[in-house]
């Protein structure tokens, strides 16, 4: 509920009631397969003032990037029905708004998935092993345009 501010009307007659709307919270949609995981990360980044959507895979997250407004995605590379870097690379194609890729960091291939994912258009990519303040950082750098953090940032 936003609050109430008076202002002169165009005639000088009287106040008219405006009403003003607090500043909205960027919109993440996360898309990540393991419940687990999903659940750690929405609550990671909401914990920081962001409203976030989440969902399973890259076939519910192009269904809701279809429906809804978001400012960022946040989405793992390897996913059922469709992968995270199909998903870059629709959005990359479309105009879509910036995607974070996360990869679960379990193998030799993780580097080859993460390069691969830049390659197809993801803004950085992080390891879910060491997503915590590298990944806050990228969201920052993306959503709030902190300069501070740019040096930081692992792409």
């Amino acid at each position: 509920m936003g609050q109430v501010v008076y202002l002169p009307d165009r005639a000088g007659t009287g106040p008219v009631a405006v009403r003003c709307q607090p500043p909205s919270r960027p919109r993440i949609l996360l898309a990540y397969p393991g419940q687990g995981k999903r659940e750690y990360l929405a609550c990671f980044l909401s914990s920081r003032g962001y409203h976030v959507i989440a969902c399973g895979n890259g076939k519910e997250a192009l269904a809701h990037l279809a429906t809804g407004q978001f400012e960022l995605v946040v989405s793992a590379i390897l996913m059922p029905h469709v992968d995270g870097l199909e998903l870059v690379r629709a959005l990359h194609r479309g105009g879509g708004p910036p995607v974070i890729t996360v990869n679960d960091g379990v193998g030799e291939m993780d580097d080859i998935y993460l390069r691969s994912a830049t390659l197809c258009g993801a803004v950085a990519a992080h390891s879910f092993a060491d997503s915590g303040n590298a990944l806050l950082d990228s969201v920052d750098w993306i959503l709030r345009g902190r300069d501070d953090v740019i040096r930081d940032v692992v792409w």
